[in-house]
């Protein structure tokens, strides 16, 4: 694992910079010439808690602090790392060029096309703009609870959609309101 370079990514792909929704980043596999290479190597079990415990004190590194989501995910019969990092919420984030360096310097980063690159100085000030500017269904309501959810609407909804959820729902809700709702 190269740290620098996947915090780099990291921090750009949280940026979000053309609002694609985050990226990828495949740990355990090597490349050549921007092709991954098969069957791929993988990862030792030690090798993904290594990793793993690394990267909760470098995710700590970023400002603000931002958590991606790792998967384990088996390919070629070998383990590897998936790091997906959606958008974030609170950007801009910026992170130390160089993560494990004890004198840190930190750096806007975003994607330009297959590449993490520091921002430049227009690159930042509309990265700055942007964090007011998060679409409207990306936005956590952290004031909303279960009960602010209409299950008759929701049911109706999983009925149009055809999904497999609408039975559990239907059970959830029975057990939820048995002899109290009226729906």
């Amino acid at each position: 694992m190269e740290p620098n370079a996947i915090y780099r990514s990291i921090c750009a792909f949280a940026n979000d910079f053309d609002n694609t929704g985050g990226g990828y980043i495949i740990v355990g596999v090597v490349e050549e010439n921007g092709v991954a290479k098969r069957p791929v190597k993988g990862m030792s079990p030690v090798e993904m808690a290594e990793v793993q415990k690394k990267m909760i004190g470098f995710n700590n590194l970023i400002k603000p602090i931002y958590y991606p989501k790792v998967f384990i995910e088996e390919v070629d019969e070998q383990q590897i790392l998936v790091i997906w990092v959606p958008g974030g919420s609170n950007r801009p984030y910026e992170v130390p060029e160089q993560i494990t360096a004890s004198q840190k310097r930190y750096f806007y980063y975003v994607r330009r096309y297959a590449n993490s690159v520091k921002a430049d100085a227009e690159t930042q000030q509309e990265l700055i703009s942007l964090a007011n500017q998060v679409p409207f269904d990306d936005r956590s309501n952290t004031q909303a609870s279960i009960g602010d959810i209409s299950m008759v609407l929701l049911q109706d909804h999983l009925r149009k959609v055809g999904r497999r959820l609408l039975e559990w729902v239907e059970k959830k809700t029975r057990l939820m309101c048995w002899g109290k709702c009226y729906l």
